[in-house]
């Protein structure tokens, strides 16, 4: 009868440990694509540093730089991606469902909606000319 009762206590911990290493796994999975948008927040600051200035045109979000260049960031086929002058393509966000720019006075609001139905917002402030 003890030797039971111990047999069950340790069956009872192995199951709960494995348990809780599943649940953890699964938040993992779940928090990977957090990690995504925040890697494409980074991404947008960083262009924007490096611009004289930004507009956007149509859900466009342009950053226009001192050596001419024009970088694009757009919304195509569940993706948002990053174009230079108007060429090639590097996708920056993937699996997106809706992606919307809305240009206010102090810079501009930027809202990612992903298929998965997660909703990210981001404001981008506008550089202040001198």
């Amino acid at each position: 009868m003890l030797l039971e009762a111990l047999l069950s206590m340790l069956l009872m911990i192995i199951l709960l440990t494995w348990f809780t290493q599943l649940i953890l796994q699964w938040q993992q999975i779940e928090n990977s694509s957090h990690t995504e948008i925040y890697h494409f927040h980074h991404m947008i600051e960083l262009e924007a540093q490096s611009s004289i200035f930004i507009t956007t045109d149509k859900n466009l979000l342009q950053f226009h730089h001192h050596t001419g260049e024009v970088v694009t960031i757009s919304f195509f086929n569940h993706k948002i991606r990053r174009q230079v002058n108007r060429s090639g393509h590097e996708e920056l966000l993937r699996d997106v469902a809706s992606f919307n720019i809305t240009e206010q006075d102090q810079g501009f609001y930027l809202r990612i909606k992903t298929n998965r139905g997660e909703q990210f917002e981001k404001i981008l402030l506008k550089k202040q000319t001198e």
